[in-house]
């Protein structure tokens, strides 16, 4: 892959669109906060500084959006799709400095289940989703998000367990001795959903490499936290057959509430654990098979500014050049964002590293 010379963190490259197939136009990042998520852990692997799954995707398929959520001020959140997930803010008045500032929607959970989230504690119940969960979209033998359905409630693998279990479209599960010689293990019991992790997701979810962070790209953990990115294990690990590019192959699936990671032994290093296209998946499900209507972005939201801006990496969360201009907090959309030194634009008047507060 040809490295990019400079890429704005607000604007990337972004893939076809699911439906209809053709060439979207690229898609501005909804917000600094998003852009920041992104550029941590796909920033390296669009410019081609790191061989891994994308955990977001090249860029946005969609652009800001609101979507009904209780607990959001007014009762609409700030939501943008990816390919892999949803981006979501539901608190913009939060300390933008946590990892939860930007999460990451359970749209797996949602997709397996059929409960449609609308708020912390508010569902609407529908059938799980009839969606190949991995692989070519139109592979008639591949199992479904509803194919998991009734796997939530399998007893756990023992931690050191071979993990030899198959499982068809149909939900049946059998066992393939044949598939012990990949190795792979069940590795962490995560008592909350009562699953364990097997050991090639779990060393993935535990692993370090390059990340972009304060403008520059550092060696540090994918996730602070094993769990960030794909919540807790939903279902015990399963081989099964998916074809993929039309070829039929092994492929082990484990489903977990925020994602779904896959494992192909015979796919190039780098790229043998992936994340599923959860967010397409998700999307066409919420708005194409259950014709969901999005909302307007919540009140209050203003456009990430002009992308040919150059972005000073002094404010590495948002998208602000460097002087000129010199630029006031009136001047900008952001507040209480990330400052680094120097702090070119002065706006960290207390020098406690949050820039326009207030």
């Amino acid at each position: 892959m040809r490295r990019a010379r400079r890429l704005s963190p607000v604007v990337m490259l972004t893939a076809l669109l699911a439906v209809p197939a053709v060439v979207a136009e690229p898609v501005p990042v909804a917000t600094g906060a998003f852009a920041g998520t992104w550029a941590r852990t796909d920033r390296p692997v669009l410019e081609g500084a790191a061989r891994r799954t994308w955990m977001w995707g090249p860029g946005p398929f969609t652009g800001a959006m609101g979507e009904p959520y209780a607990e959001a001020a007014g009762g609409v959140r700030l939501v943008q799709y990816f390919d892999k997930t949803r981006m979501e803010l539901t608190d913009p008045a939060a300390d933008p400095r946590s990892p939860w500032y930007v999460t990451n929607g359970l749209l797996a959970k949602e997709l397996v289940t059929g409960q449609l989230q609308l708020g912390q504690d508010t569902f609407e119940a529908h059938p799980p989703a009839d969606v190949n969960i991995a692989g070519d979209a139109d592979d008639p033998d591949g199992p479904t998000y509803a194919t998991f359905s009734g796997l939530l409630g399998a007893a756990p693998l023992t931690v050191d367990q071979v993990v030899t279990q198959t499982v068809d479209r149909g939900g049946t599960v059998g066992q393939n001795p044949e598939l012990a010689a990949y190795g792979v293990t069940a590795a962490y019991l995560v008592p909350e959903t009562n699953h364990t992790v097997a050991s090639v997701f779990w060393a993935f979810m535990n692993s370090a490499g390059l990340v972009y962070e304060n403008g520059q790209y550092v060696e540090a953990r994918l996730f602070e936290n094993p769990f960030y990115a794909t919540g807790f294990p939903l279902t015990e690990a399963y081989w099964t057959r998916i074809r993929v590019g039309g070829v039929q192959r092994w492929v082990l699936v484990q489903v977990f509430e925020r994602r779904v990671l896959t494992y192909t032994p015979d796919n190039p290093e780098g790229w043998k654990v992936e994340a599923g296209n959860v967010g397409r998946h998700y999307y066409a499900w919420r708005y194409e098979r259950l014709g969901k209507q999005s909302a307007p972005p919540p009140p209050g939201y203003r456009p990430p500014p002009d992308p040919a801006w150059q972005c000073d990496p002094a404010y590495p969360d948002v998208c602000i050049p460097s002087p000129p201009p010199d630029l006031r907090c009136a001047d900008i959309p952001y507040r209480g964002f990330r400052v680094l030194p120097p702090d070119p634009q002065g706006f960290d008047r207390d020098q406690d590293g949050i820039g326009c507060e207030g």
